[in-house]
């Protein structure tokens, strides 16, 4: 079975994140199956507008952290290696920026971690009012999240998510702040999405590139796409941090749900 599933109908296509038994969390063979998804739909020209979504319960929880790493989490990686991996996974992360046709997010049940990284970049997102979009449990890594968030939320709330581990909003707060389009019942999620998309999809599709290309361009000239260049060496410096490979060293040695518990109830205070 696929990790990634395309699906389409007439004009538009949907792109389904399909490892629903791990809430569709990120590893090397979904990043490399997604970005391939995408790349393909991009150039047909039967399609204007693509979906993406989740399969399950999620839409994703982000990277696969099930197997924590091991000694001192990422001190086995050079800033370097470690730069290099994250330019992957943001390129991944932000194809629906690149991609030539309007991208819309269907975003329910969970959205974590850098998974929240796909709704940022896409043209449009629709949420599920009990959809938490969450930053991560633990602080490891944070040098991707908060910067890209502030393009839609602006700075304040951008980093009080960012600075406060286990932060999240709902779906409603999510489309009061602009992060998200509209915010409707879960179960109509998808509905919602097939809906403005087929809207969007009326509209000749050298006509939308154009707009997608116009509109781009201006966060562009903000400094958007050097932001999005720029997370994966602040995520490399941080991993590299005394005080990460401390905290990455304390998942390794307890396991996520322990680790989670522990810093919930002030553990990481006393060090």
């Amino acid at each position: 079975m696929s990790v990634v599933r395309t699906e389409r109908n007439g004009k538009i296509a949907e792109v389904v994140l399909n490892r629903p038994d791990k809430l569709n969390a990120f590893n090397d063979e979904l990043f490399t199956t997604y970005e391939e998804a995408l790349a393909e739909l991009g150039a047909d020209d039967s399609v204007s507008v693509i979906i993406v979504r989740g399969e399950g319960r999620a839409f994703s929880v982000g990277w696969d952290v099930s197997k924590p790493p091991s000694g001192n989490g990422y001190a086995h990686r050079t800033a370097h290696e470690d730069w290099l991996r994250l330019r992957g996974h943001i390129r991944a992360f932000s194809a629906v920026f690149d991609v030539p046709k309007p991208v819309v997010a269907a975003v329910h049940g969970y959205c974590m971690g850098g998974a929240t990284l796909i709704p940022a970049c896409a043209d449009l997102a629709v949420v599920g009012d009990d959809t938490k979009i969450a930053w991560p449990v633990l602080p490891i890594g944070g040098g991707m999240l908060g910067p890209m968030a502030m393009y839609a939320i602006g700075p304040k709330k951008a980093k009080e998510l960012s600075y406060t581990a286990g932060s999240h909003m709902m779906g409603p707060e999510a489309a009061r702040r602009g992060w998200a389009n509209y915010s409707v019942p879960e179960t109509a999620v998808l509905d919602k999405a097939r809906e403005v998309a087929t809207e969007i999809a009326k509209t000749p599709l050298d006509m939308l590139e154009i707009k997608k290309r116009a509109a781009n361009d201006v966060l562009v000239r903000q400094g958007f796409r050097e932001t999005l260049d720029n997370c994966a060496g602040w995520d490399a410096l941080i991993h590299t941090s005394a005080g990460n490979r401390w905290m990455s060293g304390q998942l390794s040695e307890m396991g996520i749900s322990a680790a989670r518990a522990w810093y919930a109830e002030g553990g990481s205070l006393t060090r």
